[in-house]
């Protein structure tokens, strides 16, 4: 055998080796993590976890540092903490280069009770699906942190600062709660500063002290089935948006001030009793495991990245994280087609619950009336779009009647026979309808457009002069054909 015939050998056998470690070390790995996350046992999960560690810290040392950092993980599910600490100095030590994992395993062990930065981004939403007995409803629960005039536009937000320049809620964020059974749907809103999130101090004009909540609730009865979502799953004010905020760990225990279901703040204890893998329909999370074990709550809350709220549960009633939403511009790219379109005096608001909102006029020299479009984060099957559109035309259609939009209706608002139509805009199903009503002897119109998909819904409402609307369906066509939305 010649010589390049022998180092052609070798470096074959040392390949096939090193591909054999690399291969036996990855399947450890994912055996250790079955262990860990499936069956529960810890201890298990441990010996290949080390075993990993031990083979590929060589030839592999991404693999071998995510098995360093399940080790941090194995040792807090075990609730030891000196023991988890002497695992991440083994990751930062051994394993230097791989910031991100060192970062991650880090924020397991804080080391100060103070509040950690907010989570949540500019703007972020929750959805949880309910079980009752294990089995899926129609019912959710609904969390969103918005930040205070942020999707204003630049000019209206100079405005406003002008105006109040030193106001303290320019610093604050829109916390709100929702719960919706088959039979009722609340919420808690509160405008909360941004540091403590308790309530906002009041402007100036708003007299002293700082806001309280606002509830809203269309149950007038009595709704027994929201009976199990009382406490901490139903303040607005701490709860959820608090324990994302706190530096989690195995064994830290606190308490915090509870506001629901009480006449004053009561100071309610809770505990991270273990860290367990959650799956859920949005995926699977590590997450701490916080009891109240005085009214038998537990929340599931996400330790890496954003820290999600990823799972509730009391007795019989659980729910689980089915979407979360971001900060993102969709309402900025409707306004931009629909001002490229030749619309004017249009300004966009953030709302609190996940909804964005834009406000203006028609072409100057056509149709100068009130235009709306409303677009909502909120997760619907698709087998349940079309009905959810028909659910909303008719709730509108109520609310206008009780209470108006953009104009004075009266109760001879109604919907123009053979208006309705079902449509596909933007590849999302959508209707389509016209309202038609009297004002001071002016027959009037108001134009409507639904567009749903899985995750949002958009309406856009047009309030015209009913000699206008031919006029108005032949310019705004196409700009309802151009609007997307995920």
């Amino acid at each position: 055998m010649t010589n390049k015939s022998l180092v052609a050998a070798v470096l074959g056998m040392f390949l096939v080796t090193f591909s054999a470690l690399a291969q036996d070390a990855s399947e450890l790995l994912q055996k250790g993590l079955h262990l860990q996350e499936a069956a529960g046992d810890v201890d298990g999960a441990i010996v290949f976890f080390r075993q990993v560690v031990n083979s590929a810290a060589s030839t592999n040392k991404s693999l071998a540092a995510q098995a360093q950092y399940q080790l941090v993980l194995c040792m807090l599910q075990k609730a030891d903490r000196a023991a988890a600490q002497k695992e991440l100095a083994a990751l930062e030590n051994n394993f230097a280069g791989m910031r991100d994992l060192i970062e991650k395993a880090r924020k397991l062990l804080p080391g100060t009770a103070s509040l950690l930065s907010e989570p949540w981004g500019e703007n972020e939403s929750e959805q949880l699906n309910i079980k009752r007995d294990g089995v899926a409803t129609s019912e959710y629960l609904y969390y969103s942190a918005d930040a205070y005039l942020t999707t204003l536009l630049e000019s209206n937000r100079k405005q406003t600062q002008i105006r109040t320049p030193d106001a303290p809620e320019l610093q604050a964020v829109y916390l709100r709660w929702e719960l919706k059974t088959k039979r009722s749907e609340r919420s808690i809103q509160l405008l909360a500063d941004r540091d403590t999130l308790q309530g906002a101090k009041r402007g100036r004009n708003e007299g002293e002290g700082t806001r309280s909540p606002e509830y809203e609730s269309d149950d007038a009865l009595g709704d027994s089935s929201a009976a199990p979502f009382a406490g901490p799953a139903t303040d607005a004010e701490e709860s959820v948006f608090l324990l994302r905020r706190l530096p989690l760990a195995v064994g830290f225990k606190a308490t915090i001030p509870v506001t629901s279901n009480t006449l004053a703040p009561v100071q309610m204890e809770f505990a991270v009793t273990g860290i367990e893998a959650v799956q859920t329909p949005a995926g699977k999370f590590n997450c701490y495991k916080v009891a109240f074990h005085g009214i038998g709550q537990t929340f599931w809350i996400g330790v890496e990245g954003a820290r999600p709220f990823v799972k509730w549960q009391n007795s019989a009633v659980e729910a689980e994280l089915v979407k979360s939403w971001g900060p993102d511009k969709v309402l900025d790219s409707i306004v931009a087609a629909a001002t490229t379109g030749g619309i004017v005096s249009i300004n966009m608001a953030a709302e609190p619950g996940g909804i964005a909102s834009a406000r203006g006029s028609f072409w100057n020299n056509c149709c100068n009336n009130a235009l709306t479009f409303t677009y909502r984060k909120r997760l619907t099957p698709q087998n349940e779009i079309a009905s959810l559109l028909e659910r909303r035309l008719d709730e509108e259609i109520h609310s206008i009647r009780i209470g108006g939009r953009n104009g004075n209706y009266n109760t001879g608002l109604k919907l123009r026979s053979g208006s309705l139509q079902e449509r596909s805009i933007g590849g999302n199903q959508a209707i389509t309808g016209l309202l038609d009503y009297m004002e001071k002897d002016v027959p009037r119109t108001v134009f409507v457009a639904l567009i749903a998909s899985e995750s949002s819904i958009l309406e856009i409402w047009a309030n015209l002069y009913t000699e206008e609307l031919g006029t108005f369906r032949w310019r705004f066509e196409p700009i309802l054909d151009a609007i997307r939305i995920p």
